[in-house]
């Protein structure tokens, strides 16, 4: 009996013991064939997956720790976190840094040896001779596009001074035949070529080389040129062989439009040329890397990318058929990923890209990346010193969680959400970005995003701080309808994607035989637009929009309805672009409410189509205008858009509150279109201007009941937007603001604030009238 006493006593310590939480152990020193203790733990995280597998059911079902030791956690192959990966519903399995340990991800492979380079081209710079390292590359390791010194990227050497000769593009419109003018082409609406027959002009480009730049190297197929074709997206792709007859050079993969297709204030360059070789860059040639160290730097940590993709949370996704079967149940934590390589396009990449070729579908082109996941997330973690993108969300992704992270100096995309193309599977959704520091992205491709949503809905965008990024802090976009409406084509952005099999082809028939203006077409095809409900809110952005031109620091364009920017604060944009706001082109069903724009050299809002600005405030923005009203091509007459209860503020003396720009067609939505009314307007330094601006616009019918006041501002003079009790926008129905709620929160990390760094006013023209001789670029 007593025997049986202590055995039934035991039960309970037994059944507690085989519950208890599960641990495991990942260190730079261990080895794979311990038994991932603390005491001797596992050499790779792979390791740690297997011995999770290898868990009986019981075991299994509880939450599992694999702990990341500190130090450089080097990886040669991505880690593939599969089905047999996710943990049971109700339990989660996480990999997260040990305590106060920083335990970093790379695939950086060192590279040793350095020598002083002997044999130089007669070309090179004098300063740059007995300065030129040079190295064998590593073998077993593909080309790569950027090196790294420690926690530093090295840039590759670039020498502009050329120049590409602009293209002509006609028949917009009605798509007529080229003439037999060279520089001619039929242009889509996106600017790529029109026509299948035209697609060589995609792989060559006319120049002009007063300074004789462009030479026909040896290795010429290792050389690139980077050029923006068109304003708001750049190239860089490998050359094939020059022409100096004809002034026309080839290149290897087609652009995403012919070079030159559109007026552009960035200048085009080669990459990659050891004669043009300049202080603190770097050249690869053949088996050899090159390398002029700046002063004062050594080679001791120079180390080249192997891998694009380090992480791959992946379940089972399925391009034909509905059903997918996602991974879950993961989370990662206060781990450093760095030292990607940078993406490149390969011969197949026409119609496989997303919005204007800024990114590619479904690629494995970012350090982490969810395809096929649920229920997971990625939370106080640092992206960093990379030559390609941050994260990516794939295909089925659904309640993933992207929090409290720093992602900072990376190549491409800080965040991108790209689920499948227009159709009726519609599965990536319903994922919160939240709380995020983000800044120094696209510091390789320089149209890269801080967060970007293609075909992607009912997320939560929300408390990031985004700065310093070269196009777009947020984006919302999908398929635009003139390529949804060429079933026939194959090569514009985003034309494989389209999921016809599950598009309604009564439409596009109707379509066709034009029983369907595109307008109304466009209409019945918004349900296989996904990029809808998306919610955009409390973010605070500035120093958007830092190169190319065109563009806006929250863009919604061809994607789906409901989606709502609100209560958002972005400021201080100086740049060739087109707004801080914006609805861009096939776009309707959008609300801006709520959000703070301030002291922008730019539009604070461009307006077109049926959308809704509504309770914002618009701060010092007079270079330019209050809001900019323009139309897309093709736009059909939709009116009655709400423009109400907005504060429009100029602390100086003049300002256009309203300006038309760019009417590509009839249907442009005027503010005498729209509803617009219960505004308030005022100029400091001169009351009278916004007294004539109502009284011009009373003359047409709105702003009836619009005012000419002082909002009264608690301190405008620092930047504090709140309003007094009794300001007079209250009595028009406008709703305070809650600036405090506004960027990161006090959840965010405090050590990764430390990460942050000050805007020191380098590069930025804060000026909010136009110098003398100063050229805006107003593209569209």
């Amino acid at each position: 009996m007593k025997s049986l006493f202590l055995a039934l006593l035991m039960i309970p310590l037994l059944y507690s013991c085989c519950n208890a939480p599960q641990e495991y152990y990942v260190s730079p020193d261990g080895k794979d064939q311990n038994t991932g203790t603390i005491d001797a733990p596992f050499a790779s995280i792979e390791a740690a997956k297997q011995a999770i597998r290898k868990l009986d059911k019981s075991q299994r079902e509880q939450n599992i720790t694999v702990y990341l030791r500190g130090g450089i956690h080097q990886i040669s192959e991505t880690v593939h976190f599969s089905l047999e990966d996710s943990a049971p519903e109700g339990y989660t399995y996480t990999y997260k840094a040990y305590q106060n340990e920083k335990p970093v991800i790379s695939s950086g492979v060192k590279i040793n040896d350095w020598k002083t380079a002997e044999q130089l081209p007669e070309s090179i710079a004098k300063d740059a001779v007995g300065k030129v390292l040079v190295a064998d590359i590593p073998e077993n390791i593909k080309p790569f596009y950027v090196l790294f010194d420690g926690n530093k990227r090295i840039p590759r050497s670039k020498k502009e001074g050329f120049k590409i000769l602009p293209m002509h593009a006609i028949g917009l419109a009605d798509h007529k035949e080229k003439t037999d003018d060279k520089k001619e082409y039929n242009a889509s609406r996106s600017m790529n070529v029109y026509a299948q027959k035209d697609r060589y002009l995609l792989k060559q480009f006319y120049f002009d080389d007063p300074e004789g730049i462009l030479k026909n190297w040896d290795n010429i197929q290792e050389i690139e040129v980077g050029f923006a074709p068109v304003p708001w997206a750049m190239n860089i792709l490998p050359l094939e062989k020059i022409d100096f007859k004809t002034k026309t050079a080839y290149i290897t993969i087609e652009a995403n439009a012919p070079a030159g297709a559109k007026n552009s204030h960035t200048q085009p360059w080669i990459e990659n040329v050891l004669e043009y070789i300049t202080e603190g860059s770097f050249v690869t040639k053949g088996s050899k890397v090159y390398y002029w160290p700046a002063k004062g730097s050594s080679t001791d940590n120079i180390s080249a990318p192997s891998l694009l993709e380090y992480f791959l949370v992946a379940g089972e996704t399925n391009y034909k058929e509905a059903a997918d079967v996602p991974t879950k149940n993961l989370a990662f934590e206060g781990i450093t990923f760095m030292h990607g390589n940078r993406y490149t396009w390969t011969a197949d990449h026409k119609g496989w890209g997303i919005q204007h070729d800024w990114d590619k579908f479904d690629n494995a082109n970012a350090m982490f990346r969810f395809r096929g996941a649920e229920n997971c997330k990625v939370e106080a973690c640092r992206f960093t010193n990379s030559g390609n993108s941050a994260l990516r969300l794939d295909l089925h992704c659904q309640n993933i969680t992207i929090k409290n992270n720093v992602i900072d100096y990376v190549g491409h995309m800080g965040i991108l959400l790209c689920g499948y193309g227009p159709g009726t599977k519609d599965v990536n959704k319903n994922n919160t970005i939240s709380n995020n520091l983000i800044h120094h992205v696209g510091q390789v491709i320089t149209h890269g995003a801080g967060v970007f949503a293609w075909q992607s809905g009912e997320n939560t965008i929300s408390h990031n701080l985004i700065h310093h990024v070269p196009r777009k802090g947020v984006g919302l976009c999908g398929v635009r309808t003139p390529i949804l409406a060429k079933k026939w084509c194959d090569f514009d952005e985003g034309s494989k994607t389209i999921r016809w099999n599950e598009i309604d082809p009564t439409i596009v028939n109707e379509l066709e035989t034009e029983k369907l203006s595109l307008g109304e077409y466009w209409k019945k095809t918004l349900p296989y637009l996904h990029a809808r409900n998306n919610i955009v809110e409390y973010n605070e952005v500035y120093r958007a929009l830092e190169y190319l031109a065109d563009g806006s620091v929250l863009n919604v364009s061809g994607a789906g309805t409901g989606n709502v920017v609100r209560n958002n604060f972005v400021h201080h944009i100086a740049s060739h672009a087109s707004g801080v706001l914006r609805t861009d082109d096939w776009q309707r069903g959008t609300t801006f409410i709520k959000n703070i724009i301030y002291n922008s050299n730019i539009s604070g809002i461009v307006h077109k189509g049926h959308n809704h600005i509504t309770n914002n405030m618009i701060i010092d923005c007079s270079i330019k205008e209050s809001i900019r009203w323009a139309s897309y091509p093709d736009e059909e007459a939709d009116y009655d858009s709400k423009v109400q209860k907005n504060i429009f503020y100029e602390s100086g003396d003049r300002i256009n509150y309203y300006r038309e720009s760019y009417r590509a067609s009839e249907g442009i939505s005027l503010p005498h279109n729209c509803d617009t009314d219960y505004n308030l307007f005022w100029v400091a330094k001169n009351p009278k201007d916004s007294e004539k601006h109502i009284k011009n616009w009373n003359e047409r019918g709105i702003e009836l009941n619009s005012i000419a006041a002082d909002p009264l501002f608690v301190d405008i003079a620092n930047a504090n937007f709140e309003l007094k009790p009794e300001s007079p926008a209250f009595k028009l129905g406008f709703e305070a603001i809650d600036f405090g709620s506004i960027g990161l929160t006090h959840e965010f990390p405090q050590e990764y604030l430390k990460l942050d760094v000050p805007d020191d006013g380098r590069r930025a023209n804060f000026h909010r009238q136009k110098k003398s001789g100063e050229k805006l670029y107003d593209f569209w």
